[in-house]
């Protein structure tokens, strides 16, 4: 008898602590959804939104598995919480009849010496255009060496941010996005004239600041404000694309609020965005990455297909788009 009361105290006792964790994570994520857009680490949270996810799949199945109502409501709500950010992703841009504009966005990290495994990728060996952030001298070289696009942007890497553009068309001209802007952390977005079959295409390459801290995360959110008036600045009828690293996960108020404010369409899928940033010290484990690099398109830009390039020594994936641009 002391034995059977004893298991069932440490039954309360079990039911005790993962109702509190169901109940606790669900707190966390209704914090971090509410306040996401004023406290850095809020925002931080949708860095990881796939995990929670998972964990609150988890917690879920665990309510379900103890014979306890609790467990089952809270392990419910938890999941509820934790899927809901995924049912409010924007649409990815449409498909449209016009001409055919392959792109690569790719951030070929800066401690990767070696161009050659990205070179070899046919995706990017076929680009028309590329556009690439974190660029050395030595991959600057090797892009040259190569041959394969005829038109290029500066030389002059840290004028640019270290980014780079390679281009079949020619580029007519090229403007940096507000470089009087002292709150940025140092980083502008850079703005391309190509023009692609008699016809203008305005290509912008950004990467904005990594969010590591309060202020970084300060500076990202002023340089997404000066692409986004500079884009709202754009013609309505103008054809542009917006490609490269944005430090931004797509659950981020930060993306959506410029999403909305401009019209633009981002590329991603609408209710899994593929990892595009992931870690090398995790065995380059891409499925556990983050979506952060991506290419936005305006409303006279369509979507074809969008596709995830492999590793290549960087810690990030090359995201590859088959746009369309209508005539």
């Amino acid at each position: 008898m002391p034995s059977f009361s004893f298991g069932r105290q440490i039954f309360r006792v079990c039911v005790i602590v993962v109702v509190t964790a169901q109940l606790g994570f669900s707190a966390a994520l209704l914090s971090s959804m509410g306040l996401s857009r004023y406290l850095w680490l809020a925002d931080m949270a949708n860095f990881i939104r796939p995990h929670l996810l998972v964990a609150g799949i988890v917690l879920f199945v665990v309510g379900l598995a103890l014979p306890r109502r609790s467990t089952k409501v809270a392990g419910t709500i938890a999941l509820v919480l934790a899927a809901i950010p995924f049912l409010f992703l924007p649409p990815p841009a449409p498909s449209a009849a016009g001409t055919p504009v392959s792109v690569v966005a790719a951030n070929v990290y800066v401690d990767n010496p070696d161009p050659a495994d990205f070179l070899a990728v046919p995706a990017v060996a076929s680009a028309d255009i590329l556009v690439l952030q974190e660029v050395t001298s030595t991959w600057q070289d090797a892009l040259l060496a190569s041959d394969r696009w005829a038109f290029e942007s500066s030389r002059d890497l840290e004028s640019n941010a270290d980014m780079k553009l390679l281009s079949r068309f020619p580029i007519l001209g090229a403007r940096t996005v507000s470089p009087e802007s002292m709150d940025t952390g140092g980083r502008y977005a850079v703005g391309f004239q190509l023009l692609v079959n008699a016809r203008t295409v305005i290509v912008y390459v950004v990467h904005p600041q990594t969010p590591r801290s309060t202020r970084m995360w300060r500076q990202r959110a002023a340089y997404l404000r000066d692409l986004e008036r500079a884009l709202r600045a754009e013609p309505t009828d103008a054809r542009v694309i917006v490609a490269g690293d944005w430090n931004t996960p797509p659950w981020s108020p930060f993306l959506r609020d410029f999403l909305s404010s401009t019209g633009y369409r981002t590329t991603e899928a609408r209710w899994w965005p593929a990892p595009t940033r992931f870690s090398i010290r995790l065995w380059s484990l891409t499925q556990i990455g983050t979506p952060i690099d991506r290419i936005v398109v305006s409303s006279n830009v369509g979507l074809s297909e969008l596709l995830m390039g492999p590793t290549f020594g960087s810690n990030h994936l090359p995201v590859i788009a088959r746009l369309s641009i209508l005539r």
